[in-house]
């Protein structure tokens, strides 16, 4: 039996049921829930051949139309549709159903046979039944035309019994399956085929059948429903909720599936292009036949244009007759009204003929009358004319010239519709075109013939190519001793006697043959039966090479589950792997291991010496993990420079701390990378399984935190998950979310904390500092602001605080007559984010009328080690403008004095933690005046935060410091209060 929709027969019938039963409470009563509980795997009585509605693939899988359907039901009902495969015909199938086998049956017509066994579901598909026949018989109309005929219909099918119940007089032939029955009709055996409309679409153009239409309509409708097994009526019901639950939008989406299979573009299904390959042989012989009977066709016309005359008011036929000298018609059959639509008035018009002709063809149509009238010739001559109903219509004329008292006095035609016959030869063409094209663009098609004792009478260029034998090699030996394998040999000898004794076809295979230096060839091989002129069998195999398709599905395979640039497996992989050690786990007792691991500062690397250099990183890492760990253990990359680890049946924790000391030691060795020698280091996260989670999921989620974790530590070093952990990473998404909506919801504040001037304790400077007033209470900045730079949310925050200091700068401004110019601080993600707004800023200052000067933007020695030219344009782009830069936290970080040189920085700040331990004799007394000094040498001014005694700015001031901040002159504040504490006496001041 097949599972449903990649269900896992593995699994218990327990663990394929969904946790989620939304639907089935919410739409079913408590009985019926607890009868599918019961029930979680239910038999489905299948037709595996009924294409498109459903059927068995080469795979085994269960597909088409209904199979959509019941994987809808599925889902809603959180059960298994269990299909059972193992019944040869559909007769089979419907005796198993009487039996009772099934609980339920997929796809089947309600008849009164049926309904003794089974309770049927309201219909959910829907098709006609059609008559289709030979394209020559032409249109056949109706079944009572069929009476005396022989019809081919497929065992099983509703038809069968109508049938012999309204029309006793057919004769009704059943082949097995829709497929047989149709290529019946194709090849003669039968008159016509009656069945479903769209199964029977379906396999003409799956199967390449380029000889038959549909001819007809009968009175039968297929209305498919789902049977279900009368002892289970309980089941009925359920069944009809959960169809009646089905959306028309999923009821589109399944038939827009299936009716967008490419199969009726080219006329012949893609998967059967290597078995078309073997009636090429035959396609010439069909093309010789047909137009052997059109032409049978075309004399039959000629012969019968006489009798046509005489039943011109019944017939498809037009008479005519014209004047020999003008040319214009006296006379017209009426059957002219019905075939082209223009009443006889308009025949009489001068030259209505000539203007109606098709415009392609009047010139030479016109040219070969008039050429043909002039030599006293009856002529025959076809054309396209335009019709009153707007389309084309081929005519065939024949002309006739008669003659009165021995001279040309009328002409006398029969005009033929032949549009039928036009449009059937160009199919044809078009046919033979498709089969030639087919051919010239397929790989090399070996071919090879073999007599009655499989001796070989036929090989040709591409047999030589693929089996390595020449022709004079192959010629007279057999085929078992010359390309099949020993082990195949018994099987292909009765397989062709069963061929030649009892007409059993040997089927077509993907089969490995063998070469001439005994290497196996995997083909496509199909075969076909002639007969010879001497009434002798001839078996012909066609081969088709398929190493390519071979060699491309394995790297394909291979690209699904492997990584391209180290080949380590991928995600994909990875999560199967890790799928199988937990079921082993829960078996055996012992526990797994997930390790996340993350490279330190790979994209420093990757930035600065470019992609090929990051690559060969990469490819290097990854070979030092593998040598890290145990030969059982999985090392697979997940993308980027992370990189995941498995380590499974631990029955001693020790082995994860060797593991991944191993990992820290070995990635901490320098890499050569070409002429660069780079060092690396990894953070590791590790989580078990099942001490810290019982999903893959929250497994691999707990790891992550774990490494994020080892990265706060200061990363080179690896970090167990805790539960401490996951609730931290619970408040971090629910303030990332709240974070969100801060600016809509109008819960930032600017505070601003004054900078003084030293010289004379005058408030010359303020900060701008960002404050979250959460419904809550305020949330530090500590905690926000990496949050913001993290997911981009700082560029958006940033460009508003910009905003709101300039808008607050222009009021005081204008109230105070104030100088006053404010920091505003700015992250390096602002800079790096393609959708930064900086060139804004500065038409914000001039609509405001404040001066550029009025702004101080504030950076990080951080931004300044990693600026690429974008951020240095930026940066140069500020000081054309007269936008004044400060160097942010300076002496905490990495940046060298090119820097200074090269960025136009105007003012340095010392950075608090050399400030709050200011004495007379402390190393960071030293250090503060050799800052103040290189800066003053640079032409920097030196502002020093964190200021909260008066000693310290005391001794900032003996040393030449410019500014200072900090709580000894006053905590950030809002803007009110700031303007009411350093603004106001300002105003006061000059008043005195």
């Amino acid at each position: 039996m097949v599972p449903v929709y990649g269900a896992d027969p593995s699994q218990s019938p327990q663990a394929t049921v969904r946790s989620d039963l939304s639907w089935r409470e919410q739409n079913l009563s408590s009985e019926e829930i607890a009868w599918l509980k019961l029930h979680p795997q239910l038999k489905l009585g299948i037709d595996h051949k009924f294409t498109p509605y459903e059927w068995v693939d080469t795979d085994g899988h269960y597909t088409g139309i209904a199979a959509d359907y019941f994987a809808l039901l599925e889902q809603r009902l959180d059960v298994s549709f269990v299909p059972v495969t193992d019944k040869s015909s559909w007769s089979e199938v419907l005796k198993a159903a009487r039996n009772g086998e099934f609980d339920l049956m997929s796809c089947l017509v309600k008849t009164a046979e049926r309904d003794a066994y089974l309770d049927f579901s309201e219909p959910y598909l829907s098709s006609a039944a059609v008559i289709v026949s030979e394209q020559s018989e032409g249109y056949i109309g109706t079944l009572d035309k069929l009476k005396g005929k022989l019809v081919a219909i497929h065992q099983g099918h509703f038809t069968n019994e109508l049938l012999r119940r309204d029309y006793p007089e057919i004769r009704i032939v059943n082949p097995a399956t829709i497929q047989e029955a149709l290529k019946m009709v194709a090849e003669g055996g039968a008159d016509a085929f009656v069945g479903d409309a769209t199964a029977a679409s379906f396999v003409m153009k799956q199967e390449g059948i380029l000889n038959l239409n549909f001819s007809g309509h009968t009175d039968y409708q297929s209305d498919f429903r789902i049977g279900v097994y009368h002892e289970n009526p309980l089941l009925s019901g359920i069944i009809q909720k959960a169809l009646n639950s089905i959306t028309e939008t999923e009821r589109n989406q399944i038939f827009d599936h299936w009716a967008g299979l490419d199969i009726s573009r080219n006329g012949v299904a893609p998967e059967k292009i290597l078995k078309v390959s073997a009636a090429v042989l035959l396609v010439l012989l069909f093309v010789i036949y047909w137009n052997f009977r059109l032409r049978r066709s075309e004399e039959a016309h000629r012969r019968s244009e006489e009798r046509f005359k005489n039943l011109v008011d019944t017939s498809d036929g037009i008479v005519w007759e014209a004047d020999y000298e003008t040319f214009s018609y006296t006379y017209m059959s009426e059957n002219i009204v019905r075939i082209l639509g223009y009443s006889l008035d308009h025949w009489s018009e001068p030259d209505f003929w000539q203007d109606h002709l098709h415009p392609d063809d009047r010139e030479e149509v016109i040219r070969n009358a008039t050429e043909n009238i002039k030599h006293l010739s009856d002529y025959e001559i076809e054309y396209r004319f335009l019709s009153a109903r707007g389309d084309i219509v081929w005519i065939r004329d024949m002309v006739r010239v008669v003659f009165e008292r021995g001279k040309p006095s009328w002409l006398r035609g029969l005009m033929l519709d032949i549009t039928d016959q036009k449009v059937a030869d160009i199919l044809m063409r078009q046919s033979e075109s498709r089969f030639r094209e087919l051919i010239e663009s397929l790989p090399a098609i070996a071919v090879q013939g073999y007599d009655e004792n499989r001796k070989v009478i036929y090989w040709n260029d591409a047999s030589e190519a693929l089996y390595g034998y020449s022709r004079d090699e192959a010629l007279g030996q057999t085929l078992e001793s010359l390309i099949i394998p020993e082990e195949m040999r018994e099987d292909v000898i009765q397989h062709h006697q069963n061929w030649l004794e009892k007409g059993l076809e040997i089927p077509a295979a993907e089969l490995e043959l063998q070469h001439k230096n005994g290497t196996a060839v995997p083909v496509f091989s199909s075969h076909v039966m002639l007969r010879s002129d001497g009434d002798r069998q001839e078996m012909y195999c066609i081969d088709i090479s398929l190493r390519e398709q071979k060699r491309a599905h394995a790297e394909l395979t291979h690209m699904a589950h492997y990584d391209a640039l180290t080949h380590l497996p991928n995600r994909r992989t990875f999560t199967d792997r890790l799928r199988q050690l937990m079921k082993s786990s829960d078996r055996e007792g012992q526990q797994v291991a997930v390790m996340m691991i993350d490279l330190d500062r790979f994209k420093e690397v990757n930035d600065t010496l470019g992609h090929d250099y990051g690559d060969l990183l990469l490819q290097g890492a990854a070979k030092r993990l593998l040598s890290c760990v145990r030969s059982t253990d999985t090392v697979a990359r997940l993308g980027g420079d992370e990189f995941l680890v498995i380590l499974g049946n631990l029955s001693d924790i020790a082995v994860i701390e060797r593991v991944a000391g191993n990992i820290l030691q070995q990635l901490s060795e320098p890499f050569i990378l070409r002429d660069n020698r780079t060092f690396l280091s990894a953070s590791i996260g590790i989580a078990l399984y099942p001490s810290d989670a019982m999903t893959l999921e929250a497994l691999m989620k707990n790891a992550d935190q774990a490494m994020y974790v080892a990265k706060e530590k200061g990363r080179n070093r690896f970090h167990y998950f805790t539960l401490e952990m996951e609730a931290a990473a619970q408040k971090r998404r629910r303030l990332l979310n709240e974070l969100r909506e801060a600016i809509n919801l109008q819960q930032f504040e600017i505070y601003y904390q004054p900078i003084i001037d030293l010289n004379n304790d005058s408030v010359v400077k303020a900060e701008a500092l960002l404050r979250w007033n959460h419904p809550n209470g305020q949330v530090s900045p500590l905690d926000f602001i990496p949050l913001a730079e993290e997911t981009g949310l700082i560029v958006d925050i940033g460009n508003w605080v910009f905003a709101e200091v300039v808008r607050q700068l222009s009021v005081w401004q204008a109230r105070f007559n104030t100088d006053l110019q404010v920091s505003v601080n700015t992250s390096p993600v602002q800079y790096q984010h393609e959708n930064s707004s900086k060139l804004n800023w500065f038409g914000n200052i001039l609509n405001h009328n404040l001066k550029p000067a009025s702004i101080c933007v504030e950076i990080t020695e951080s931004l300044l080690m990693e600026a690429g030219k974008g951020v240095a344009d930026k940066l140069l782009k500020f000081r054309d403008l007269g936008i004044e830069v400060a160097l942010d936290d300076f002496g905490t970080g990495y940046s060298s004095l090119s820097y200074l040189k090269q960025f136009h920085i105007d003012y340095l700040k010392i950075d608090q933690s050399f400030v709050s331990h200011l004495t007379s004799e402390s190393q960071d007394l030293v250090l503060c005046e050799a800052i103040i000094v290189m800066a003053h040498t640079l032409g920097i001014k030196v502002i020093a935060e964190g200021v909260e005694t008066d000693q310290q700015k005391q001794m900032l001031q003996d040393i030449g410091c410019d500014f200072g901040q900090g709580y000894l002159f006053s905590r950030p504040v809002p803007a009110d209060k700031f303007a009411q504490q350093w603004l106001e006496s300002l105003i006061t001041d000059i008043s005195e």
